[in-house]
């Protein structure tokens, strides 16, 4: 195992092997994969990193376009092909069609070298004969990417065919295509946010930065930083987030209440609650405190003997199908789905219905998402107004690359008694 270790980190390609392999047929998420698989060999040379990332980043992203012209260079259709063997084919071809900086000869013979390493012997002069047609046909490919009507749109933009037209359906051809382009489009960096309130984007290994360690610094994307902004707590508040995992946008309204309050940080598993304490254990934050909780679940300690509410603002940012943050998490291409949408509506209904109640006369519920569909955001902003007694404050919707993720987000007050 040991010395397995030290010739993954040696090899950049062996290693984005495994990890594509373990994205496209074990169904994990591609920023955990990595997360993980970086955390092994942290004398990796940030060069080599670097193309690690963008090599596993890359091959997801354009897997939809890289299986239909692998479909027309192979006598064996990609479905047929065995698993190892399509991920080692697809992360070859896009280093011959996406990578300027590696030569198509290095990507053809690297890729025949890990068909060896990795017990595809007899399968090498498959790989090398796929992989130099798709090197040969390699400037007509690139010429049907970049002439509308010569292959399918959805092919063109790498998404699959469901969600290209579900997004035609709900914000137009013009503005799909300009979100599709920022999901395929290589822009680097992340949005961080200093406890002076400053938000920048940075780029670089920012986890092992001494701002972020002290807790000076912290890695939130400008849309997540939004719920905090909205929230503005005043001091004193009480806090409950209801599904608070990995915990940015709890820890960032505790740290506006500025020692005062109290934020009850919730979510379902074990793994979640870790996730959450690192990071009060790194901002040194006193108000805050996580507990393992199911929000499908009422808790009595939130309300009161009349079953009114004792939360000041309750923050609902619930499980969705992300489609706002495809450019971060290129997998989730494969794991939302129209009857996921619909799944997920139910969830984000059914834990409505029970975190509403926690919420005092004259508190405030904050709901967002980081999604595109209307089913997730607006249809649930209607299903709030409709059955409970609340009343809509603000509403926001930023669509992708407007600067950064794409998410929604609305604040409802709730009605007084002599309101209602």
């Amino acid at each position: 195992m040991r010395g397995e270790r030290i010739r993954r980190s040696e090899d950049p390609r062996n290693t984005a092997l495994s990890i594509l392999f373990d994205i496209f047929e074990k169904g994990k998420h591609s920023h955990i994969a990595l997360r993980e698989e970086l955390s092994k060999y942290k004398a990796m040379p940030e060069r080599d990193r670097a193309f690690l990332t963008r090599l596993v980043n890359g091959t997801v992203e354009r897997s939809v376009t890289l299986d239909y012209f692998l479909d027309r260079c192979s006598r064996l259709k990609v479905k047929k092909m065995r698993p190892l063997l399509r991920t080692l084919l697809r992360m070859g071809s896009f280093q011959i069609l996406f990578s300027d900086r590696v030569p198509d000869s290095a990507a053809v013979n690297e890729s025949v070298k890990l068909s060896h390493r990795r017990g595809l012997s007899g399968l090498s002069s498959f790989v090398n004969a796929v992989l130099r047609r798709i090197s040969g046909e390699k400037e007509s490919i690139l010429r049907l990417l970049r002439e509308e009507g010569e292959i399918p749109e959805y092919v063109r933009f790498s998404l699959p065919e469901w969600l290209y037209r579900f997004l035609l359906s709900e914000y137009g051809r013009e503005e799909t295509e300009r979100m599709a382009a920022y999901f395929l489009s290589e822009e680097h960096g992340n949005y961080v946010r200093f406890r002076d309130g400053r938000c920048v984007k940075r780029s670089g290994n920012l986890s092992e930065e001494e701002a972020f360690r002290c807790g000076e610094m912290t890695i939130q994307d400008y849309s997540s930083q939004q719920v905090g902004l909205l929230a503005s707590p005043a001091g004193g508040e009480f806090v409950v987030d209801v599904c608070a995992s990995p915990g940015g946008k709890c820890c960032h309204v505790a740290e506006l209440l500025r020692g005062s309050g109290r934020v009850d940080a919730r979510d379902i598993t074990e793994e979640k609650i870790r996730l959450i304490e690192e990071n009060i254990e790194r901002l040194h934050l006193k108000n805050i405190k996580a507990k393992l909780w199911d929000a499908r679940k009422s808790d009595p300690s939130l309300t009161d003997s009349l079953g009114r509410g004792r939360a000041d603002l309750l923050l609902c940012d619930l499980p969705c199908s992300g489609l706002g943050v495809l450019h971060k998490k290129p997998d989730i291409r494969f794991s939302a789905g129209l009857e996921r949408i619909l799944e997920l509506q139910s969830l984000q209904r059914e834990i409505l219905d029970c975190s509403q109640s926690y919420v005092k006369p004259g508190g405030r519920l904050i709901y967002s998402t980081c999604t595109l569909s209307r089913a997730e955001n607006e249809e649930n902003r209607d299903y709030i107004l409709e059955h409970f007694s609340f009343t809509l404050l603000s509403e926001r919707k930023v669509l992708p690359g407007q600067p950064s993720d794409g998410f929604y987000i609305a604040e409802f007050r709730r009605r007084e008694e002599k309101e209602v």
